[in-house]
């Protein structure tokens, strides 16, 4: 009989060795997918944080309200030094139809707006924006800037690290 309950548990930790093992390749699928969006938003937003694009698509796609207009969020756009402060200025309002409140120098522009991925290309696409991130603010006003430069690289430069989630 010691023998036969041996063959029992054994049987058994096999099959949680292969559950585990479906999870763990479950897991890492999804981690993939992670990655090949990622690089999507990248190469078409190369400026846009990934995370602020996530955000814009998934809600745009889950609340029937911002379909058409997209959600409320504040913007924040860095530009390059001795951007004319006045041009970009004018872009953002022609592009957002929002005025922006500037800052650092003329290199920092923040504005609520609502948000959407052809914003957000529009944005991306002016020669003088170095990087653009943003928070959900949903009907709320402007919570005003948030960011500092450089943030979205220093946010990702780190991602391949191991995570503890347990």
């Amino acid at each position: 009989m010691p023998a036969e309950q041996e063959l029992h548990n054994k049987e058994n930790e096999n099959k949680k060795d292969g559950e585990l093992s479906k999870i763990s390749s479950e897991l890492e699928g999804l981690r993939i997918q992670k990655e090949k969006i990622e690089s999507s938003y990248r190469g078409i937003l190369p400026k846009v944080d990934p995370f602020l694009i996530h955000d814009v698509m998934l809600r745009m796609l889950q609340d029937r309200q911002y379909r058409e207009t997209g959600p409320f969020y504040t913007v924040e756009v860095f530009t390059k030094e001795g951007t004319d402060s006045q041009k970009c200025r004018d872009h953002i309002l022609a592009t957002t139809g929002t005025v922006p409140a500037v800052y650092d120098n003329g290199t920092h522009y923040v504005t609520h707006m609502r948000l959407t991925p052809e914003i957000l290309k529009r944005i991306n696409d002016f020669e003088y924006v170095v990087e653009v991130m943003g928070d959900y603010t949903g009907s709320n006003a402007s919570m005003g800037p948030q960011h500092s430069p450089g943030e979205v690289k220093t946010r990702y430069q780190d991602d391949d690290r191991k995570k503890d989630i347990s």
